[in-house]
C-alpha cells in the first residue's frame, strides 16, 4: 500500500487551508482509495475525525521523521506556504519539512503552492537549495513560477490552479438550513461579506460599514458577514457590524459559529454575490459559481481575480466606499453575464486541477508519466 504525508498548514481553523487539505485528499483518493495518508496537524484528532485520515503533530519532530521515513512520497501542499510577509518562520518550518524528506531519500511534491512573496535573502537562498532538490513543482499561478525562477530554481515548474477546484461540490440545501436557523428571508437577495483583519482596520471598519447600509438602504440586500478564519476574522466582523447604523441592523447577520468545508461552500452558493478578502472566499464562490468583487491585501488575490477576469482590482490599504460601490453597481447590472463568466471559469478551473492530480499519482506509483521530467 502506498503511502503520502501531506505537510502544511492545517488544524489552525482556517477553512481555506482545510479547504485545501479536503482538495489534496479528494484528489489522491478519486485515483486511489487503497493509499495510506498521513497529515501533520496542530489538532491531528480534528484532522483525522474531518477527513478520516491518520493525523499527527505537526511539531513532533519524532513522529515526522518515523512517518516520512516511512512513507512513498511528501506532498508540500496548497496554501502560501513558503512567503515571509505573514509570518518570518513558517518558511523555514516548511523548509524544514522538506529538506527532512530529501535527507530520507524520499520523493517531494510542490504541490498546488502560492509562493511568496520571499523578501529576506536568506530566505531566498535556502528555498533555491531546497526546492531544486525536490522531485516535482505545482504551482497556482503564473506570478508564483516567476517569483520561483527570480530565485534561481532551475527545475521545471507546472502551473495549474488551486486544488479546491477539484472539491466536489456540496449539496446546496446544507447551507439552505444553516440560513434558516440564522433567519435569512429567502424572499430577500443575499450578499456575502468575508473580511479579514488587516494594517488599517479602523478604515476598513468604516468604509465597509457604509456598503453595508447602502446596500440595505438603496437595493433592499440582506448582509452576511462569514468569517473564514473564525477566531481570526470574529473581531473584525463585530467592529464592522457595531458601526452600522441600527436602523440597518435587522438586515445585517453574522455567522457565529464554526463551519467545515462543504457547509461553508454550501452557504456561499446561497448568496446572489459575495464581496471578499479572503482568497478561499473568492476560490468558494466560483465554484459554486456565485459572483464576487474581490478586496485585495496580498498579490495571491490580485493573481485570482485577473485569472476570473477582473484586472481593476481594490486595494484594502486604498479601500473607499466609491470605488467597492462602483463595482457592485456593475455586478448588480451585469449580474447574469457575470454569472456565466464565473460558471465558465469554474469548468476551466476544475480540468486544471486534474493535471496536478494526476501529476501526484505518478510520482506515488512511480509511474514515470511526469516523474522525472524535472
Amino acid at each position: 500500500m502506498p503511502k503520502v504525508v501531506i505537510s502544511g498548514y492545517y488544524g489552525f481553523n482556517n477553512i481555506g487551508d482545510e479547504a485545501i487539505l479536503k482538495g489534496i485528499i479528494d484528489g489522491i483518493k478519486g485515483f486511489s482509495q487503497d493509499t495510506e495518508i498521513v497529515v501533520l496537524s496542530q489538532y491531528p484528532e480534528f484532522t483525522s475525525k474531518k477527513h478520516n485520515v491518520k493525523s499527527i503533530k505537526r511539531m513532533n519532530l519524532f513522529s515526522i521523521i518515523k512517518e516520512i521515513k516511512d512513507c512513498d512520497l511528501l506532498v508540500s501542499g496548497g496554501g502560501s506556504l513558503l512567503q515571509d510577509v505573514t509570518s518570518k518562520r513558517s518558511i523555514l518550518y516548511y523548509i524544514a519539512i522538506i529538506h527532512i524528506a530529501k535527507i530520507l531519500n524520499k520523493k517531494v511534491m510542490i504541490y498546488s503552492q502560492g509562493i511568496g512573496p520571499v523578501n529576506k535573502k536568506y530566505n531566498r537562498n535556502i528555498l533555491k537549495r531546497v526546492l531544486n532538490k525536490v522531485d516535482f513543482i505545482n504551482v497556482r499561478d503564473e506570478n508564483s513560477k516567476q517569483e520561483l525562477l527570480d530565485m534561481g530554481i532551475e527545475k521545471d515548474i507546472l502551473v495549474t490552479m488551486d486544488t479546491v477546484f477539484g472539491i466536489k461540490k456540496p449539496d446546496i440545501e446544507i447551507g439552505k438550513q444553516i440560513l434558516r436557523d440564522i433567519n435569512i428571508d429567502f424572499d430577500k437577495k443575499i450578499v456575502g461579506f468575508s473580511i479579514r483583519p488587516w494594517k488599517n482596520n479602523k478604515q476598513i471598519v468604516a468604509e465597509i460599514s457604509k456598503v453595508c447600509e447602502s446596500l440595505v438602504e438603496e437595493y433592499d440586500y440582506q448582509v452576511l458577514f462569514i468569517p473564514f478564519h473564525f477566531y481570526a476574522d470574529s473581531s473584525i466582523i463585530k467592529d464592522i457590524y457595531k458601526s452600522i447604523d441600527k436602523k440597518y441592523r435587522k438586515n445585517v447577520f453574522v455567522l457565529d459559529k464554526y463551519l467545515y468545508v462543504d457547509e461553508y461552500i454550501s452557504l456561499v452558493g446561497n448568496l446572489d454575490f459575495l464581496i471578499g478578502m479572503r482568497l478561499h472566499a473568492l476560490i468558494f464562490s466560483v465554484l459554486m459559481e456565485v459572483p464576487v468583487v474581490g478586496l485585495s491585501y496580498d498579490p495571491k488575490i490580485n493573481n485570482f481575480l485577473n485569472f476570473i477576469e477582473k484586472n481593476d482590482v481594490i486595494s484594502i490599504l486604498n479601500i473607499n466606499f466609491n470605488d467597492i460601490m462602483n463595482d457592485v453597481k456593475y455586478l448588480i447590472e451585469n449580474i447574469d453575464d457575470e454569472r456565466k463568466l464565473i460558471s465558465r471559469k469554474k469548468d476551466e478551473f476544475r480540468e486544471i486541477t486534474d493535471i496536478h492530480n494526476k501529476v501526484l499519482m505518478d510520482l506515488i506509483e512511480n509511474r514515470g508519466e511526469y516523474f522525472g521530467k524535472n
